[in-house]
């Protein structure tokens, strides 16, 4: 195995997080779909691939979609994988997102702060490269089955993805909410977004 995981993060394993997760598609092509007055239109792969992302909690018991964007040429994902931690108290005047599946958990009164908040230092490094995680192996096969079906349905060319993709770990509230604002208002700034050219 080559070293294209090695930017992820030393001190944490990716069984158990919560994480903002960007996978683009091969060359950046804009096959998902497209956006026209703040509004997106789903090619078939674009359908394909939102199917796809519903259907990862029915194959990973251990992972569940808090909030998503398909955009032209790349998602946005918000998965939670194993347990949650649990994060210090939002700023006050914090914007309040109600995407996970448990919305009551998110209310503004006696809600749950969300975060992996594992330390940068919590004990010996992890040495691997990360690809036999819970998190990878969530990414690897919701990539395959899109693939697959795409192929099968000769409605793509292929390669449809890049070969790896970004993960942010999400380490406490504020980064929770100021992330999912992002996904949420991600259709409407895209003529700014940086995938957009």
């Amino acid at each position: 195995m080559n070293n294209r995981h090695q930017f992820r993060a030393k001190w944490h394993d990716y069984n158990c997080g919560i994480y903002f997760v960007t996978i683009c598609s091969h060359n950046k092509s804009h096959v998902f779909g497209s956006i026209f007055q703040s509004r997106f239109k789903p090619y078939p792969l674009g359908e394909i691939v939102n199917d796809c992302i519903l259907k990862i909690p029915e194959i990973h018991r251990n992972v569940e979609v808090w909030n998503y964007v398909v955009m032209p040429n790349h998602i946005h994902l918000i998965l939670s994988v194993g347990a949650q931690y649990i994060a210090p108290p939002a700023p006050s005047g914090t914007i309040i997102h109600n995407a996970a599946p448990d919305k009551s958990a998110l209310t503004n009164e006696g809600r749950q702060n969300v975060g992996c908040l594992k330390p940068p230092m919590h004990g010996t490094p992890v040495d691997d490269n990360h690809f036999n995680s819970a998190l990878c192996i969530a990414i690897r096969t919701f990539k395959a089955a899109v693939t697959r079906i795409a192929g099968a349905q000769c409605i793509a060319p292929l390669p449809v993805w890049q070969r790896n993709y970004h993960e942010h770990i999400i380490r406490d509230q504020r980064a929770f909410d100021n992330i999912m604002y992002y996904i949420d208002t991600n259709v409407e700034k895209w003529d700014t977004d940086c995938f957009s050219k």
